[in-house]
């Protein structure tokens, strides 16, 4: 190896070497009669890979009762079995260096609870910190290099702060807020880890995790300061969702307004025990669904220990009606899709619309497939398909005009239009299906539990898309579609009592 390869791989250590290295080192020098650069010929460089599980740079304490804990956890402890061999106590060859500050020795140590430990612990974090020291029993101050990291609760922290006795630990310690996660995917990750079917052997209705998930993040969220963003929308902001009118920049200073946010709400672990007290509930024999869970998280929060406020109990009860109404849009909006899921339809529909639109752009005629007449173009069917994503009418001809030439680009690159790489025209164009075929599913006779046989055919079809394309089984897709099918009748009558 060259002079300048060897200039790439120079260390620095900081500090003293430990007793055992002292100990060869004085062993080394006497044999090479105080020759240091032969004894440096005997240092060897090792690569290790950081590991808590292997106990390799990381190491975890955490307290226990005073009867089974001493500070030998941390430091080490003599080794009885080698004694004989190396007859002495002070020997470091006759010493196990294995305390969890030895093993976190140029990494990092984790202190659980940290101000639950007994005092003398305290003591043994003080010199740590400060001197990058510690004492092992009979040997003098040992350096050690790592990151102490200790984590508690609030309350902890204050009694601390309040304690002019710890005012040495007070001192060394840097206090940083991790506030509860307020990113929605984020927390579904924690519960589907737990949660999953295989685990359990129980069918987990789609959203069901999700709806439990969302509840806990709103209930973390603070409100927002403007009046035209609701808190789901901020908690969809949050976890990455684009909406009108809002940059990624807006989003940073909706953060920063509230620099506590995510430090007050559920906690993770209020929601696993929620959910699975939901798991193990009679009801839930072969499969949980959503409204299960949240009756869970709602009648918990009577008997919640941390919910010390009424007001704070009735606004989280008021988030879960929020959470409802969300899956409410969710569950409908898989069902319609469910039902408009015909592409052969949803193909004639595409074709009809685009040569309705392709004649209006053009102020062509369009030629009735059944007459053979030339008329005009049907505006009717245009703006019903383009209603149902919210195009104004003052902006119709722009987005025709957009259809028209994104088909145009593909023509010119030899490529056919598909309507599924439009998400947008693509969900207009099931919702109007779904618009024309639901009073012929009769959806809504489904509460009333009389259903021709027709009927009944084409809601099996509906169920197995569901099954198949969203994740349901044979349960919980019927209670998707009896739920969905609840709606739509509420509306009916509503729109009957109007009328």
């Amino acid at each position: 190896m060259n002079a300048e390869r060897k200039d790439m791989y120079k260390l620095r250590l900081d500090g003293d070497p430990d007793p055992v290295s002292r100990h060869y080192i004085s062993a080394l020098m006497q044999r090479y009669d105080g020759d240091f650069s032969k004894v440096l010929d005997h240092v060897q460089v090792r690569r290790i890979v950081l590991s808590e599980r292997d106990r390799v740079g990381i190491g975890t304490f955490q307290p226990k009762d005073e009867k089974n804990q001493d500070s030998t956890e941390l430091t080490g402890d003599i080794n009885y079995r080698k004694l004989a061999e190396f007859g002495s106590e002070s020997d470091p060859r006759a010493f196990n260096f294995d305390g969890e500050f030895n093993v976190a020795n140029r990494g990092l140590i984790e202190f659980i609870e940290v101000l639950k430990l007994d005092v003398a612990f305290l003591y043994e974090l003080l010199g740590a910190s400060q001197e990058n020291t510690i004492k092992p029993k009979r040997f003098a101050q040992t350096s050690i290099d790592e990151v102490i990291l200790g984590h508690t609760n609030e309350p902890e922290y204050r009694k601390l702060q309040n304690n002019e006795l710890m005012e040495a630990f007070r001192d060394r310690t840097v206090k940083i807020d991790i506030p509860y996660n307020v990113r929605l995917n984020n927390e579904i990750n924690i519960y589907e880890k737990d949660f999953t079917q295989d685990k359990l052997g129980k069918h987990i209705a789609p959203h069901t995790v999700e709806v439990a998930s969302m509840w806990a993040v709103l209930t973390r969220l603070t409100e927002p300061r403007k009046g035209d963003l609701t808190l789901i929308q901020k908690l969809k902001l949050y976890n990455g969702k684009t909406l009108p009118g809002y940059t990624e920049e807006n989003v940073k200073e909706l953060r920063e307004e509230n620099p506590r946010e995510g430090m007050d709400g559920i906690s993770p672990r209020y929601v696993q025990d929620k959910i699975s007290n939901a798991l193990v509930r009679e009801y839930s024999a072969t499969c949980v669904n959503p409204f299960m869970v949240l009756k869970e998280l709602e009648d918990g929060l009577d008997h919640h220990s941390l919910i010390t406020s009424d007001d704070t109990r009735k606004r989280y009860r008021d988030l879960l009606a929020v959470v409802k109404e969300e899956y409410a849009e969710i569950v409908k909006n898989e069902v319609q899709r469910a039902i408009s899921a015909d592409e052969e339809q949803i193909s004639r529909l595409c074709s009809n619309y685009i040569d309705n639109v392709k004649a209006y752009t053009q102020k062509e005629k369009v030629r009735n497939a059944y007459t053979g007449e030339e008329e005009e173009a049907d505006e009717r069917l245009m703006r019903s398909v383009e209603e149902k994503i919210e195009i104004p009418d003052s902006r119709k001809d722009d987005f025709r005009r957009e259809i028209m030439n994104y088909i145009g680009a593909l023509a010119v690159e030899g490529r056919q239009f598909d309507y599924r790489a439009n998400p947008r025209l693509e969900r207009a164009l099931e919702l109007k299906l779904f618009e024309d075929q639901k009073d012929s599913i009769k959806l809504t006779s489904l509460v009333t539990a009389v259903v021709d046989r027709e009927t009944q055919e084409k809601i099996d079809i509906i169920k197995a898309r569901l099954i198949k394309n969203y994740g349901y089984n044979e349960e919980s897709a019927t209670d998707a579609l009896n739920f969905v099918s609840s709606i739509f009748a509420r509306g009916d009558v509503k729109a009957e009592s109007k009328e």
